[in-house]
């Protein structure tokens, strides 16, 4: 619990100043080398990190992707154009590893390719829709949407689920998530949603569209409740009881943001479409 406590304090630590000061280039940095060490760690439980025709690859596209989301090199008004540039990518390195697997001669498999693809696709993406979404415009108050989303759905559909949990959620995956659960962590992560906008509204003079954020808090938690089964879906299969000891006491980095990345791509084109925040 001791080295729990303190790897916690020192996300804190780090993590704070980081979302204080995003607009700086140090927020795309740290992005693109947690990118890049959650995809080592996911090629890690699919023991392929010692394929390098496959893992070098795949670590420079979950680097560079969401480091060139930086709005030095992608201003607002090119948002679209990169987000041309992200599918570009990401079908790039699916035919990259086809050409691997075909010229490896049946040794690297289908199966492992698409995995590997899946994965890091999954993850990077993430991570880069998590770096666009600060640099869209109002982008200071929509990114930390993502980790109150993540955070006040994980934390009270754990609390909901004690207190009323009845009905297993998915027992295979996760014994001690319920559907109570489930149901408190999205109607609390909803109210977050609207506090939050209440907030910007009162304290920075943004006019907030309710409706949006409500129903962003909606989609967010119940996407980010997936990611989080997504991910032990991986572990059960592979029989990992985490992604890696990167962070002691809390697993690895895919274990703290599993959720996160669900929840980023989400509001990412939620706030695409229907703009929570708007100049008064």
């Amino acid at each position: 619990m001791k080295v729990r406590l303190l790897t916690a304090l020192g996300m804190v630590v780090f993590g704070l100043p980081l979302l204080i000061f995003s607009d700086y280039i140090v927020y795309p940095v740290a992005l693109a080398a947690v990118s890049a060490l959650a995809a080592w760690e996911l090629l890690r439980v699919l023991g392929l990190h010692r394929r390098y025709a496959v893992s070098l690859p795949s670590y420079a596209l979950a680097a560079l992707l969401p480091f060139f989301s930086y709005k030095l090199f992608v201003p607002a008004e090119e948002q679209r154009d990169y987000i041309l540039i992200i599918a570009l990518s990401v079908f790039a390195y699916l035919l990259y590893l086809a050409a691997v697997s075909v010229l490896s001669g049946g040794e690297l498999k289908f199966s492992e390719i698409s995995r590997a693809f899946m994965a890091v696709s999954y993850s990077t993406v993430s991570f880069t829709a998590l770096s666009l979404l600060r640099y869209m415009e109002n982008g200071e108050y929509l990114f930390e949407l993502v980790f109150i989303g993540a955070w006040v759905s994980d934390s009270f559909a754990y609390f909901t689920g004690r207190l009323l949990g009845r009905h297993k959620l998915a027992p295979r995956l996760s014994p001690k998530k319920t559907v109570e659960g489930s149901v408190g962590g999205i109607v609390f992560a909803t109210l977050a949603f609207v506090l939050y906008g209440f907030i910007i509204e009162y304290f920075f003079g943004l006019q907030a569209n309710y409706l949006a954020l409500a129903l962003s808090g909606v989609f967010a938690s119940v996407i980010s409740q997936l990611g989080d089964l997504f991910a032990s879906l991986i572990k059960r299969e592979y029989d990992v009881k985490d992604y890696s000891g990167l962070l002691p006491g809390h697993g690895g980095i895919m274990d703290r943001f599993d959720s996160i990345l669900a929840a980023a791509t989400t509001l990412m084109v939620i706030c695409t479409l229907f703009p929570p925040f708007s100049v008064g």
